[in-house]
């Protein structure tokens, strides 16, 4: 089915759709989407959906969605969602979410997301997450994050946590967070705070532990200009 503009198309099982700019599709299983700008696309199983701009899609567990900017994805179990800038993009478990600057995501359990800069993130237990410069993520129990520069990182229980400089790490217990110069590290008990720093000529770590040496749980500590590890809330105090 081809439609032109402002068009509404309906169809079954294993169709083909096509529309143009403001359109409404909706496809049963095995379909696939094809929409211009401003478009709102629904799908059964196992479809693929693919949007212009300002485009809204919602498909079932299985499906693969694609969008340009300033779209909305809504996904099922094991779907594959792709996203321009200013995106949001929302998926059920074990999905993958790729967007880009700017963006929002939401994903189930065991999800792996990956967004550019400035994007914030959230994700179920179990879940990766990758994310460039000024973004923020948030993710469940055992999940791994890796951002960049000037990212807040916050994560569950048993996490492992990494980022460039000048970040924010929180994790909860029997976690490892590693940051660079400038970075703050907390996390719960029986965690592992590792600072990477530069000398000029290589990198060197000082790393501490939660529960020894004077290092409480769920206190913020970066390194000073003496390379010290210190308490970052005795500082801001003095």
């Amino acid at each position: 089915m081809i439609a032109g503009y402002g068009s509404s198309l309906t169809s079954g099982i294993r169709s083909f759709l096509t529309a143009g700019y403001g359109s409404t599709l909706i496809a049963g299983l095995r379909s696939v989407l094809i929409a211009g700008y401003g478009s709102s696309l629904t799908s059964g199983i196992r479809s693929t959906l693919t949007a212009g701009y300002g485009s809204n899609q919602i498909a079932s567990y299985g499906s693969s969605l694609i969008a340009g900017h300033e779209s909305i994805q809504v996904a099922g179990h094991k779907s594959m969602l792709i996203a321009g800038k200013g995106s949001s993009q929302t998926a059920g478990f074990r999905s993958t979410l790729i967007a880009g600057a700017g963006s929002v995501q939401l994903a189930g359990d065991r999800s792996r997301l990956i967004a550019g800069a400035d994007s914030n993130q959230t994700a179920g237990d179990r879940s990766k997450l990758l994310a460039g410069n000024n973004s923020y993520l948030t993710a469940g129990d055992r999940s791994k994050l890796t951002g960049g520069h000037d990212c807040t990182l916050m994560a569950g229980d048993q996490s492992r946590l990494t980022a460039g400089k000048n970040s924010v790490l929180t994790a909860g217990a029997r976690s490892k967070l590693i940051g660079s110069e400038g970075s703050t590290l907390s996390a719960g008990e029986d965690s592992t705070l590792v600072f990477r720093l530069w000398d000029g000529k290589r990198y060197r770590q000082l790393v501490a532990r939660t529960g020894e040496n004077g290092v409480e749980a769920d206190i913020p500590y970066y390194v000073n200009d003496d390379d010290d590890i210190v308490n970052k809330t005795d500082e801001d105090d003095t």
